[in-house]
């Protein structure tokens, strides 16, 4: 979570007092800024980055929250750290499943292993769905990432795309499939089709093509008027699967 969502997902955020914002503050720098211990002005520079006024002294706030009792500020020489039942309740309230965390780092540090603008598209486009829960969009924008990939590395290799050709007439013989040449010719072909061939030329495992098998199954359950709801587990597993064992497989 990044302190502007955190700023959006806190109801009237802007109007909370200094000593709200100030632990709020605290608690994001430990939970999502991987800081062990702060300093005020470690405080002082989220002020900064969401263009709020800060209270003119942030220490003497550190020094009130260490005078109360029970205390809410713990201190040693590294610095000060929330005391743990204030943090417990932040993130209770606040916080993000550490499945939600997994995903949104999986998709957040993804790009250096895409080489297709069309998947950095696709990933960035699942990345808001995902940060805006809208889990249908997500899931779809998920396989759009995953299949492509898939696409792209049966392309990239010739003797990968001359095996695929070789089978796809043995796998689909009255479907008359024209060799695939380029990324577009397999945009004519249906995609369990795709997946189906390149499990059969012995381009993925048996395990792959289960996993794309059933995310295809519910990517059309997403994409299409159905009374099924796609809950953020199920967006989170769908993406998380599609990302392990297919994009970061076939590389």
């Amino acid at each position: 979570m990044t302190l502007e969502e955190l700023a959006r997902k806190v109801p009237n955020f802007a109007a909370l007092n200094h000593a709200e914002k100030i632990k709020l503050f605290i608690w994001w720098l430990h939970t999502y800024d991987g800081k062990s211990y702060v300093q005020p002005k470690d405080v002082g520079g989220c002020y900064t980055k969401l263009s709020l006024s800060p209270p003119a002294d942030v220490a003497s706030f550190f020094r009130s929250f260490l005078e109360r009792s029970p205390k809410q500020l713990l201190k040693n020489s590294e610095g000060y750290r929330l005391e743990r039942g204030i943090t417990d309740a932040l993130t209770e309230k606040y916080g993000q499943r550490d499945s939600t965390i997994h995903v949104d780092k999986l998709l957040t540090t993804l790009p250096a292993k895409l080489a297709k603008p069309d998947e950095r598209t696709y990933l960035e486009e699942t990345l808001i769905c995902f940060r805006n829960k809208a889990f249908r969009a997500a899931v779809v924008m998920a396989w759009n990432l995953a299949y492509d990939h898939l696409c792209h590395w049966i392309l990239a290799d010739k003797d990968r795309l001359a095996d695929f050709n070789a089978r796809s007439p043995l796998r689909y013989p009255k479907e008359k499939y024209p060799p695939v040449v380029q990324r577009e010719d397999l945009t004519e072909m249906k995609e369990s089709h795709v997946i189906a061939i390149a499990l059969s030329a012995g381009l993925i495992t048996t395990n792959v093509f289960r996993v794309l098998d059933e995310k295809l199954t519910r990517r059309n359950m997403a994409a299409h008027p159905s009374d099924v709801s796609t809950l953020q587990p199920t967006a989170e597993e769908v993406i998380r699967d599609l990302i392990e064992n297919v994009v970061l497989k076939l590389q």
